[in-house]
């Protein structure tokens, strides 16, 4: 119980730092000549053009879901200030790392299709289908536990 308090206040932790870099962060996205938000430089180095529907569908993701809060826009400025440059350096340097950079995005382009693609219908059943996994899932694990101390 003790773990969970921790890892709970670390996460609310991180959510409100989060949110401070966000609340001063812009709410929208403006032209990189005025010095505001560029297409997702590590991402954008990933594909060969920068109109790649993969690519268009993270943008998509960001502008309705990430800019249109506090913690969201924090997320964002990290990534464009803190994460991206260096990790779009080391992907133009090394043009090999591109399939394997690509196979690390599938998640986040499958995650902002889902948030971009779908109803919130949909969004709660698949919540709630991975909610009922989670619960089986736990339930399986302790009878095993308890089998196996039986047994030993």
């Amino acid at each position: 119980m003790r773990k969970l308090a921790i890892v709970l206040s670390a996460l609310l932790a991180v959510v409100l730092i989060l949110g401070v870099i966000g609340y001063g962060y812009t709410q929208e996205a403006t032209p990189a000549e005025e010095g505001g938000l560029t297409d997702c430089c590590a991402c954008a180095t990933v594909y060969a053009s920068t109109d790649d529907p993969d690519l268009n569908l993270i943008r998509q993701f960001r502008d309705e879901y990430l800019m249109t809060n506090p913690v969201g826009r924090g997320v964002a400025f990290l990534y464009y200030e803190v994460f991206s440059p260096p990790v779009a350096h080391f992907i133009n340097d090394h043009p090999a790392v591109r399939p394997l950079a690509r196979a690390v995005l599938m998640p986040v382009i499958a995650l902002s299709d889902v948030a971009v693609n779908t109803t919130l219908a949909e969004k709660l059943a698949m919540l709630g289908s991975l909610a009922l996994a989670s619960v089986v899932v736990v339930v399986w694990a302790k009878k095993r536990r308890s089998k196996g101390s039986q047994n030993s």
